[in-house]
């Protein structure tokens, strides 16, 4: 209930929507020495024709290891991609990721001709993709936990989608960077979304977080609103069962 009530909140007073607090969860370098981000420079370098196989991306030193990378490339079933970071869940629970695909040809030269034109210009310090997936990866054995496109999924079902919060025109990628929280990977995301024939933008001021869940024990949207009297409610967000179609 509390969920559906958050969703309610949040589309009354969308313009309320604010940012999540630093204490929700801990920079990378704070909760998880070992959890490593790709800088945004090594995401563009990735996405150029001249790139090939997985040149993009490098593997997490003590955490994912070289010959992963081959594993990951025929489990996934993915030519480029990028492990943009990575976290040990225990001795025997394996490992958590975090991969980026690389932009098309063609959403890159949008994305970097709003940059130049001092328009939109993705975070330096995060990564650019088309797509994201947090994958379990133990031994060989390879599991995308959550899939985050127009659509943010699990194998529960529908997380969040970006029609859900009214955003404008079509979807040319995500901007984001990566956190820990609980022991886990976590995300802040902003959709990038083209109007028509205009540049390219953030489809949102405020970015999506997305983290572990462990009363849900599962990846939600952290999401906090404030009503017409000022009042802040946080909670984890996913979309109604009844809602996923």
């Amino acid at each position: 209930m509390m969920m559906h009530r958050v969703a309610r909140t949040f589309r009354r007073f969308a313009g309320r929507r604010h940012a999540v607090g630093r204490n929700a969860f801990n920079r990378i370098a704070a909760a998880a020495p070992a959890l490593l981000a790709a800088a945004l420079a090594t995401g563009l370098q990735g996405a150029t024709p001249s790139a090939a196989g997985v040149r993009y991306g490098d593997a997490v030193p003590g955490i994912v290891r070289a010959s992963d990378l081959e594993i990951l490339k025929g489990r996934l079933r993915l030519d480029r991609f990028s492990v943009i970071a990575a976290v040990r869940l225990g001795s025997l629970d394996g490992r958590e990721l975090i991969i980026a695909e690389p932009l098309s040809e063609e959403a890159l030269a949008l994305v970097e001709a709003s940059c130049a034109g001092d328009r939109f210009c993705p975070d330096p310090y995060g990564f650019v993709a088309a797509r994201v997936r947090i994958v379990h990866l133990r031994d060989r054995d390879v599991a995308t936990v959550v899939t985050i496109d127009r659509e943010t999924r699990d194998r529960h079902g529908r997380i969040f989608s970006l029609q859900s919060f009214d955003l404008p025109g079509r979807l040319i990628g995500w901007n984001g960077h990566a956190e820990a929280a609980s022991g886990h990977v976590a995300l802040v995301l902003t959709p990038i979304v083209q109007v028509d024939d205009d540049p390219v933008r953030a489809g949102d001021s405020i970015p999506f977080t997305l983290m572990w869940d462990e009363a849900g024990e599962r990846f939600a949207l952290w999401e906090c609103t404030t009503d017409e009297d000022d009042v802040e409610t946080c909670a984890f967000y996913r979309d109604e069962p009844e809602n996923d179609r």
